[in-house]
């Protein structure tokens, strides 16, 4: 127990999951736990700590210092990290893929898996990602669904060639005018991406010169943006709408 407190900030092969119905979430995705611990006089169901290596009964105060959420139901674990291997993904003729680039905060891109596990989207591929998907912010605004969303990691040069060689089409997304309409589409039932980048400096260039459509969803008031998960929330329940119609 002492180990896991004084190397937890050195070992980067496992994530801490904090509540009931998250592990849950991590068990049922295939990841392979490790420690379990318990706090018991919050904690009153210890059948799950079966499914773990080592389970420890802790303190109050050893609680609060390795949890990072304030409600956590007693509950907190580890387990160890996959990898995400684009090659893994598989494509159909109907593929619905998102790319997001740089995001820059764990509440948001938590929030946008959360839309995209409720959208069904096939799968999300990061790129220049400076956020650890495991983020304990990611996964409490994600409502765990980090867990269930088909993950790829790798930069934006080697996403481009995939999809390029996947014949994926490209929609990439801009705050500037003149850029199409996202509601006036008129989308074909094939495979494509949606790529949204971060809010402070959306995309780089390089997306725009490999897009087959450039999109935007306009704006009617003095504001030019919305919060990142909101416009990826609106684009691809819309993009959703037009391959369904």
């Amino acid at each position: 127990m002492s180990f896991f407190l004084k190397k937890k900030k050195k070992r980067k092969n496992y994530f801490i999951v904090e509540g009931l119905k998250e592990i849950k979430m991590a068990l049922k995705a295939n990841y392979i736990p490790e420690y379990i611990f318990l706090y018991k006089k919050i904690y009153k169901y210890e059948f799950i700590s079966n499914f773990f290596r080592k389970k420890f009964f802790i303190s109050y105060q050893i609680y609060k210092k390795i949890s990072f959420r304030k409600k956590t139901g007693g509950i907190i674990a580890s387990f160890f990290k996959k990898k995400f291997d684009i090659k893994k993904i598989k494509i159909n003729l109907t593929t619905f893929l998102l790319v997001l680039e740089g995001i820059e905060k764990p509440g948001n891109l938590g929030a946008i898996l959360r839309t995209t596990e409720a959208a069904g989207i096939d799968a999300v591929l990061l790129c220049n990602n400076t956020i650890d998907i495991f983020n304990p912010n990611v996964i409490r605004s994600s409502l765990g669904a980090v867990f269930t969303n088909n993950i790829t990691i790798d930069n934006s040069e080697n996403i481009i060639l995939w999809l390029k060689k996947k014949q994926i089409k490209i929609l990439s997304t801009s705050v500037k005018k003149n850029i199409k309409n996202i509601y006036n589409l008129k989308l074909e039932k094939k495979s494509l991406a949606i790529v949204i980048g971060a809010e402070s400096k959306g995309l780089s260039e390089n997306w725009f010169k490999s897009s087959n459509i450039i999109i935007q969803i306009p704006m009617k008031g003095k504001i030019d943006s919305l919060n990142v998960s909101t416009s990826t929330a609106i684009i691809l329940f819309e993009i959703i709408r037009q391959k369904n119609n």
